[in-house]
């Protein structure tokens, strides 16, 4: 495992995945202030506590997420994909990320799925991690 570390480090392949996801984002000319309105949104809507707003949030989080990703890797057919694709060395929290997107699968599939206030914040806190780390929000 030391050794894989090291590789990395050493070949600069974490530092260049992330210059990819950045120069993915440049190119394709997705705004940060476009990727904070999704954002305040999200949050303007796991703040009401109402169940379909719950879902809303958890929907359009997951939808973000799958845009930027997809815009790194055009060779896949769907999120799910993706997901299976990335690594905790490009993505640091994939395995929960993964966790959520079939959540959100639940939340589509079953119209009267219920979740709470603090599993959807639970969730929506996930997927803020992951725009933190991509650099889409603060």
């Amino acid at each position: 495992m030391g050794f894989i570390i090291y590789f990395l480090i050493k070949t600069n392949l974490i530092g260049e995945k992330i210059e990819s996801f950045i120069d993915v984002l440049g190119a394709k000319n997705i705004s940060k202030r476009r990727t904070l309105k999704a954002w305040k949104q999200i949050q303007k809507r796991l703040k009401t506590g109402e169940l379909n707003q719950l879902k809303l949030a958890i929907l359009e989080a997951d939808k973000v997420l799958y845009e930027i990703l997809k815009m790194i890797d055009y060779q896949v057919k769907n999120f799910d994909e993706i997901l299976e694709k990335i690594t905790e060395i490009q993505l640091s929290n994939i395995k929960e990320i993964r966790h959520i997107h079939k959540l959100r699968h639940r939340i589509a599939a079953e119209p009267n799925f219920y979740i709470s206030a603090n599993e959807a914040e639970m969730a929506i806190e996930i997927y803020k991690r992951a725009f933190q780390e991509l650099k889409l929000i603060e």
